[in-house]
């Protein structure tokens, strides 16, 4: 067995990034460790690309970032920048919200922050599928739940989604409530057959990829690609 630097995920309010933590793998994990990392993000930028869409929110920019690792040519470290529907700063309380808003507001509000949630779900939900579907094993939401997404980087993913929950909602069982019809969303979203095959195709992409930056644009071209493709068969 030998030390390497795993991923594992942390979330800044604007950057969605995986930081290092020490795991001991076998060397030949490797190439595992690499394509759970790239399903996990393709799992992010899909859910912002696909479901802001559906639910005609406004287009948001982001990228993809990938490292290399000891200067070999496919990443072992991706992260997801920008995506989100609030900025930095502009989580809010539902007291300041019924101050400042009026009821159309709010609820344009409301369905801001919950795609964001969904959206940090969809990747650890993601890189669970990946795993669930490797070792032959039925992608079931009983065999699922929030807490259990630490184990397919979702650490600091949680820690994110629960500093949404903690700011905008007050009452403790509200939060949870919450958090469980997100998350059954976010599930649903990464379980649909086209969602996955769109999902996949980003992270083959990732892989394969040598830039540093995926751009927007690129993401698009995936998603472009795989629709005309899906039309011809």
């Amino acid at each position: 067995m030998v030390t390497l630097l795993a991923v594992a995920r942390y979330q800044s309010r604007e950057i969605m990034q995986r930081f290092n933590q020490e795991l001991e793998i076998d060397s030949s994990d490797f190439l595992e460790i690499k394509r759970r990392t790239a399903f996990h993000e393709a799992g992010h930028a899909a859910a912002i690309y696909l479901e802001n869409r559906r639910k005609n929110l406004p287009l948001v920019y982001f990228q993809i970032r990938t490292r290399k690792f000891c200067g070999q040519a496919t990443p072992f470290f991706s992260e997801i920048c920008g995506g989100r529907q609030i900025g930095d700063g502009l989580i809010m309380s539902s007291a300041s919200l019924a101050e400042r808003y009026n009821l159309t507001d709010m609820a344009a509000y409301k369905t801001a922050y919950e795609a964001d949630i969904i959206n940090i779900l969809a990747g650890p939900l993601a890189e669970a599928k990946y795993e669930f579907l490797r070792h032959h094993q039925e992608f079931s939401i009983s065999a699922l739940g929030p807490d259990v997404l630490r184990h397919y980087g979702g650490s600091a993913d949680m820690q994110e989604v629960w500093y949404y929950l903690r700011c905008v909602i007050a009452s403790r069982q509200e939060q949870e409530r919450t958090l469980q019809e997100l998350f059954s969303e976010a599930f649903q979203f990464v379980q649909e057959f086209d969602n996955w095959k769109q999902i996949t195709e980003l992270a083959e992409y990732i892989l394969d990829g040598t830039e540093e930056y995926i751009c927007y644009e690129q993401v698009n071209q995936v998603f472009h690609d795989y629709k005309r493709c899906a039309k011809i068969h």
